[in-house]
């Protein structure tokens, strides 16, 4: 296949920047967390968790990358970010925004159910410089305590998939705090007592699509020196018209230690 016929999607929790001391403070990390995104040639990157700061590491160390997003906490530049870093070179982006998971999407710093922090989703509708063609990339952070707000960010963030991308190509990238399990997902994959939507309208996990199956792991947040907590809760999602070339789980150690407490999922797929 033609280089320029596929792109490689990447969902990363970075881990926010809030360690004091010890060996995963983040000067420690972002050039491993740098060199996990370069090396692996993400086209397109969707990242949770990362502070202000560590956006603007991140877009020093990959000056090929552009990016879009907001802080969750007011809309402008306090607390973590659902960012969206792109090729530039390769990708224009059309239009972007962000909206809040919670009974209020459009007020920023809103929080909903019984979430214990504000969520959000940042999303950006792509023009690809090499094919010529559209795809719209959603990129979230679930709550992890709220099964409530789970559930409901999971109804939400399908209604706004609908409204926003119109039946165009979606890739959904995220750090779900839930796994196949929970009724969160089972809502965004139609699979859920509660899924309120058809099949027509619900995402299909690029794992169980891919062609050449999964690589490597299924545990996608591994705590770092957690050995029990494990679990596959960050995933990458597709609808209209993307398939699934191959799917993986990467747990590369740069330096020798893990540049995050989860590992990066990334997805080779064609936008058809």
């Amino acid at each position: 296949m033609e280089n320029n016929a596929y792109l490689r999607v990447m969902s990363f929790n970075v881990l926010l920047d809030w360690r004091k001391e010890g060996p995963y403070v983040w000067p420690n990390r972002r050039d491993s967390v740098a060199s996990m995104i370069r090396f692996h040639h993400a086209d397109i990157a969707g990242l949770q968790e990362p502070l202000k700061n560590q956006v603007e590491d991140l877009s020093s160390l990959l000056p090929e990358y552009a990016w879009v997003g907001i802080g969750r906490e007011d809309g402008k530049e306090k607390g973590e970010y659902a960012a969206i870093f792109y090729r530039k070179e390769r990708f224009e982006v059309l239009d972007h925004g962000t909206f809040w998971l919670s009974e209020t999407p459009d007020v920023p710093g809103s929080m909903g159910w019984d979430a214990a922090c504000v969520r959000c989703v940042t999303w950006a509708k792509f023009k690809d410089k090499q094919t010529g063609k559209e795809h719209f990339h959603f990129n979230t952070h679930f709550d992890h305590v709220g099964m409530t707000a789970q559930a409901q960010s999971a109804h939400l963030l399908l209604d706004r998939i609908k409204a926003i991308a119109k039946g165009m190509p979606v890739v959904v990238t995220g750090d779900f705090n839930c796994d196949e399990t929970f009724e969160a997902y089972k809502i965004l994959t139609g699979a859920g007592s509660d899924a309120g939507a058809s099949k027509h309208e619900c995402l299909t996990d690029a794992m169980q699509v891919s062609e050449h199956g999964n690589h490597g792991s299924r545990v996608t947040f591994h705590g770092l020196e957690d050995e029990v907590n494990k679990a596959r809760i960050d995933m990458i999602f597709v609808k209209n018209g993307i398939k699934v070339l191959q799917h993986g789980v990467l747990d590369d150690k740069p330096k020798g230690s893990y540049p995050s407490d989860h590992s990066p999922v990334v997805a080779d797929i064609v936008v058809c």
